[in-house]
C-alpha cells in the first residue's frame, strides 16, 4: 500500500484519546463481575484491588456509579495492555479468543469491508478508531521505528481485545 505520509496528520486526535479513556473506563464493569478469585488474580496493585472489591459492597446505584467512575479512572495507571489480556483471557473460552484474535491479521487498511464486518460483529468498536489503529502500524513500518511499531501492535491488540468484551 502507497500512503503518502506528507498529507497525513498522525497526531492523535482528543476524541480518539477521550474514545480510548472511555473504553478503559467501561471496563470497570466487566472486572467487577469477575470472582473474587478471579480478581485477586488480575495483574494489577493491590490499591487498585482493594477499589474494585468496595464496588461489592456498595448497594446504593448513585455511590456505585462514583466507585465505578473511580475505578475507571485508576485503571489508567495500571498496565493496559496487561490488564486487558487477563481480562480477556477470563471473559472468552480458548475456542473463542481464537475465533476473536483471527480479526488481528484479517483486519487492514486495504480492506475496507472487512473492518465494517468487525464493526457490525463487535457493537463497541468504530470504523474510525480500528483505521487510525492500523494507520499508525503503517506509520511505523514506513518509518521503520521498532518500538512506535511495537507500541502500536500493542495498541491495536488491545483495543480488539478491550472492544470484544465490551460488546458482549
Amino acid at each position: 500500500m502507497n500512503i503518502d505520509w506528507s498529507k497525513i496528520d498522525m497526531r492523535v486526535s482528543r476524541t480518539e484519546t477521550k474514545k480510548a479513556h472511555d473504553r478503559l473506563q467501561a471496563l470497570t464493569t466487566p472486572l467487577a463481575m469477575l470472582s473474587k478469585k478471579q480478581q485477586a488474580n488480575l495483574p494489577v496493585s493491590e490499591f487498585f484491588l482493594d477499589e474494585l472489591d468496595q464496588l461489592a459492597s456498595i448497594t446504593s446505584a448513585a455511590a456505585k456509579n462514583r466507585q465505578i467512575k473511580r475505578v475507571g479512572k485508576l485503571i489508567v495507571e495500571e498496565d493496559r495492555h496487561t490488564l486487558t489480556q487477563a481480562l480477556f483471557e477470563m471473559t472468552f473460552s480458548a475456542p473463542q479468543i481464537a475465533k476473536i484474535q483471527t480479526w488481528l491479521t484479517r483486519l487492514s487498511l486495504e480492506d475496507e469491508s472487512t473492518i465494517k464486518q468487525f464493526v457490525k460483529q463487535f457493537n463497541a468498536s468504530e470504523f474510525n478508531s480500528i483505521y487510525q489503529l492500523l494507520l499508525w502500524i503503517e506509520y511505523a513500518k514506513h518509518l521503520a521505528d521498532d518500538d512506535l511499531l511495537a507500541e502500536s501492535v500493542a495498541d491495536f491488540e488491545s483495543y480488539i481485545k478491550e472492544v470484544a468484551i465490551l460488546s458482549i
